[in-house]
């Protein structure tokens, strides 16, 4: 018997109104949450709303937001990645030309 993925019992059809939305590009109903998974996170982080934001927490767990931070969080817009990094105990760095400047102090 297969083990059960984190995002199994959720299927495209389920997804709020507010998540499907974000999907504009794509049919909603092909989206598989565990092999587009990049694809999800990356267009939720940046473009989700606060429902879309919750539902994203809630469908995966820390370790799998983090995961993505490491390898692909540079895609994000500094605001966005400052957020989820928070969100998942991630330590980024600000990336080239996204630091803050010399008179704001530490």
């Amino acid at each position: 018997m297969k083990a059960r993925g984190y995002t199994e019992c959720v299927t495209a059809a389920l997804l709020p109104d507010e998540v499907r939305r974000l999907f504009w590009d794509v049919d909603p109903d092909t989206v598989d949450l565990e092999r587009h998974r990049d694809y999800v996170l990356q267009r939720i982080m940046t473009r989700g709303g606060w429902i879309a934001m919750k539902w994203l927490r809630a469908t995966y767990p820390e370790p799998a937001l983090a995961d993505f931070l490491r390898r692909k969080g540079m895609r994000l817009p500094p605001r966005e990645r400052a957020y989820w990094g928070f969100i998942a105990g991630v330590q980024l760095e600000a990336g080239p030309g996204r630091s803050r400047p010399s008179w704001a102090g530490p």
